[in-house]
């Protein structure tokens, strides 16, 4: 039991282990999915903003292109080339006269009027002494000061397209961050640049939707290393290195930091706009929900764990209940029976099939218990009848040889018969071979075919697979007296009696003795069966039919036992249902029953 026990133990650790380990691994599955799903999430909303940027980017380079292409082409705006044409080839190196400057405003602000993006435009030659500006309001073309931040690039005269980095530029009221786009002017133009300032509120706007929980998250939008656009604001002069190639993923820093990187060239080949984020954010932002799932997986084994200490005391409980009604009935309290009242499933079933065992079990010493009374009377009476039973014997052959003498042969034989049967009574056992209680039925009959003759026809239908087994002692012989005592018809010549044995099942058969005599009325019949349940009266029906059911039934159980039927020729027929048990089988169950006692 000890052994029993430790390995239940053992088998309920290793499925709590096992239990303990899905758990963990599931919680673990959802995590890695949590993770790579707000991860994902995260980097969604990040691109979508860095599309944005390369879109607006985009969009301002090709406004740009619409706003310089016209003063190449002819036919177009005459009025704007014209006066771009009259800025930049000089006929004096003075100051505008108020009408040229009020041509240049109109057709400044004519170019202004293409993009409403753009916060100023100048013009700049090395041919001038005073170079002009405009600014967005379009109201007052006002001159270059020395401090205007571009004045050193556009000293330089660039003569292809380029694009500069941000810096503070200051009209009469505001100053805002711009970066500029520079173009040259055609040969025939004359000698000088126009230079377009862009806001970056456009860009602002875009990235003002951070993710709050990734403070470190910085766009940023360069060109040849100058920085146009950084969503952090700082505009100061850093000398770091920028992007200039499409990259993504985790860079290492200078100060050992793990930064998340994606940069990608757009507009010209010299602009790159690109975002970085600390890794340790991003991490943990993507990693928000799992604390969540661990405590809904811990949730859950703590609830797994309650249920199951609450289902094992109840189950323990009525198991227990089970326990205790064996141990009552292993101490002989055959009474006893165990509740019904069981909340797990099969335990009911259990409890049922215990008391039925219990109920059978009583039954069954009971039935031991009075057979052995029954038998030890008999044993009993045998014992008076065996006074001298050498003396009966010794009368009966005696008889026998004064009837060969004489030359009756027939009573001989009879009387031989008679020997044989009584030797059979006195020293046969309870409980005996088939074969031979047919033999000792056919001495019976014998006496009785002597007696009448012809006519009297005795028949046999015994099915010889049941010859194997055994049947208790005596029968036959009180149903077939009770045939020739009461249903034997002396005035008839066809007078039958049959003997019919035949298998059931595989557990019982059925024995029927069938006549054809003076039979019963279905009234008679059906009160001979009801007597047939009454205790039996030891001095006086020792041997009737009443007797022989009580003793089947006792024998064998309560659903076997003597019928009474009509027969369907006037006569009527008894039945007997018996178990099939061979010999060996009953001194078996003999014995065990006796150590029971």
């Amino acid at each position: 039991m000890k052994k029993k026990y430790i390995t239940g133990n053992r088998i309920f650790m290793l499925l709590a282990i096992a239990y303990t380990c899905v758990l963990f691994i599931l919680g673990c599955i959802a995590c890695f999915f949590s993770y790579h799903q707000k991860k994902d999430e995260a980097l969604s909303e990040i691109n979508l903003t860095f599309q944005l940027m390369i879109q607006e980017y985009t969009d301002i380079l090709d406004n740009f292109w619409q706003i310089y292409m016209p003063i190449f082409e002819t036919g177009g705006n005459d009025f704007v080339r014209t006066t771009l044409t009259d800025y930049f080839i000089p006929r004096s190196n003075t100051a505008l006269k108020p009408l040229e400057k009020r041509a240049l405003t109109t057709a400044l602000a004519q170019m202004m009027m293409r993009d409403d993006k753009i916060q100023w435009i100048a013009l700049y030659s090395n041919d001038r002494a005073v170079n002009y500006i405009l600014y967005q309001d379009g109201s007052n073309l006002s001159e270059i000061r020395p401090d205007f931040p571009y004045l050193a690039q556009l000293a330089n005269n660039p003569k292809t397209m380029s694009v500069w980095g941000t810096k503070p530029v200051s009209d009469t009221a505001v100053t805002a961050n711009t970066f500029a786009i520079c173009g040259g002017i055609p040969y025939y133009m004359g000698s000088g640049n126009i230079l377009v300032g862009y806001s970056v509120s456009p860009l602002e706007q875009i990235c003002k939707n951070k993710i709050a929980a990734l403070p470190s998250l910085n766009y940023r939008l360069t060109s040849n290393q100058q920085l146009l656009f950084d969503s952090s604001g700082s505009y100061e002069e850093s000398g770091g290195c920028f992007p200039t190639e499409t990259i993504q993923g985790l860079v290492h820093t200078h100060e050992n930091q793990r930064l998340y990187v994606r940069s990608r060239v757009c507009g010209n080949n010299t602009s790159v706009v690109s975002y970085t984020v600390s890794w340790r954010e991003l991490f943990f932002y993507a990693h928000s929900s799992t604390p969540l799932i661990l405590l809904i997986v811990l949730f859950f084994y703590v609830i797994s764990i309650i249920l199951y200490s609450t289902m094992m005391k109840m189950i323990t409980r009525e198991v227990n209940i089970i326990r205790t009604g064996l141990v009552a009935i292993g101490e002989n309290h055959l009474d006893y029976r165990i509740p019904m009242d069981f909340k797990q499933s099969g335990l009911p079933q259990i409890a049922e099939s215990i008391n039925l065992m219990t109920v059978r079990l009583k039954e069954h010493i009971n039935r031991a218990y009075y057979y052995e009374l029954r038998q030890k009377e008999a044993e009993l009476s045998e014992l008076q009848a065996k006074f001298n039973p050498h003396f009966l014997y010794n009368s009966l052959e005696m008889l026998c040889t004064r009837c060969y003498q004489y030359g009756d042969e027939e009573t001989a034989d009879l009387i031989t018969q008679l020997a044989a049967i009584f030797r059979g009574f006195i020293g046969s056992q309870t409980f005996i071979p088939f074969q031979e209680e047919l033999t000792y039925s056919k001495r019976y009959l014998t006496l009785f075919g002597a007696r009448y003759g012809e006519k009297a026809n005795i028949y046999f239908d015994i099915e010889t697979e049941l010859l194997q087994y055994g049947v208790i002692r005596n029968i036959f012989q009180p149903l077939i007296e009770n045939y020739f005592v009461h249903g034997f018809d002396s005035q008839k010549e066809d007078n039958y009696i049959l003997l019919r044995a035949k298998s059931l099942d595989e557990q019982t058969m059925l024995l029927t003795v069938e006549d054809n005599g003076y039979g019963m009325s279905d009234a008679e019949i059906e009160a001979l069966n009801a007597r047939f349940t009454e205790p039996v009266q030891l001095d006086t029906e020792s041997y009737g039919l009443k007797n022989l059911h009580q003793r089947l039934s006792l024998f064998y159980g309560g659903n076997c036992g003597l019928k009474v039927v009509r027969h369907a020729e006037k006569g009527i027929c008894i039945e007997m249902t018996l178990l099939k048990m061979t010999c060996a089988e009953y001194q078996k169950g003999k014995g065990e029953v006796s150590a029971m006692l």
